[in-house]
């Protein structure tokens, strides 16, 4: 399922995140199945941003955003395709 996180940080921790993003990728390399499949970052202000996440399972998510637990806030919505919706919706209704 995919889903929208968006994140925020303190810009003087940037240096901080940087390195966790590092080490992300590496665990990633490491056993990608642990982790959804994250798309590029996009910020949208100062220590603000977003990224398309597709994920398997909860497990996934979860250590997608522990990893970065302290230093960012966060929020993660479901992102359902247009077409889909509307067909289940015509299905129900």
């Amino acid at each position: 399922m995919k889903f929208m996180w968006t994140f925020e940080f303190n810009p003087e921790e940037s240096e901080e995140i940087s390195k966790k993003n590092r080490e992300l990728d590496a665990l990633i390399k490491q056993d990608p199945d642990k982790y959804p499949k994250l798309h590029p970052s996009y910020m949208i202000g100062l220590g603000q941003g977003f990224r398309i996440v597709e994920a398997e399972n909860e497990d996934q998510i979860m250590r997608l955003v522990m990893h970065f637990y302290p230093l960012e806030n966060w929020n993660m919505e479901p992102i359902f395709e247009g077409q889909r919706v509307s067909k289940i919706w015509r299905e129900i209704n």
